[in-house]
């Protein structure tokens, strides 16, 4: 008996926290500004939103870790026997245009290891790393 008195005083105890954080949610108290970002925007640069620090850091530490990109491109982007240079003002295969390095990290490359998704990065992660390598390849980061 006491096992069901003790449950029911606990969830009883709950019913104002679950309240409340109904309510915040309905009412978007506390949404992150994150959100508002549409990430999803293409051209030939980044949305400005996207060119902040944090971004531009979780796309190295992406792009560094995994993604894996360092192992062909390099840790300082200059490209090897297997990939090209990221940076520089030619590129091999693209123009360097941001939607030119998102498609390719979506799309990869046939008939060379760039794969796409490399390392199953998720959408938003081929974003952050698109944002790193355009951000360092036009001087507004180091690798």
């Amino acid at each position: 008996m006491r096992q069901y008195k003790a449950h029911g005083q606990m969830k009883r105890a709950w019913q104002p926290a679950v309240a409340v954080a109904g309510i915040s949610l309905v009412l978007g108290v506390g949404r992150a500004e994150a959100q508002t970002v549409d990430i999803t925007k293409r051209g030939t640069t980044p949305d400005s939103a996207l060119l902040t620090p944090t971004i531009i850091d979780a796309g190295r530490k992406i792009f560094h870790g995994r993604g894996s990109c360092y192992a062909c491109h390099g840790d300082k982007l200059l490209g090897g026997p297997i990939a090209p240079a990221l940076v520089g003002p030619t590129w091999r295969h693209i123009d360097g245009s941001f939607n030119a390095i998102l498609n390719r990290i979506e799309n990869g490359l046939a008939g060379t290891v760039m794969m796409p998704h490399p390392g199953r990065i998720t959408e938003s992660q081929v974003f952050m790393v698109a944002t790193y390598v355009w951000a360092v390849s036009h001087g507004r980061a180091t690798p």
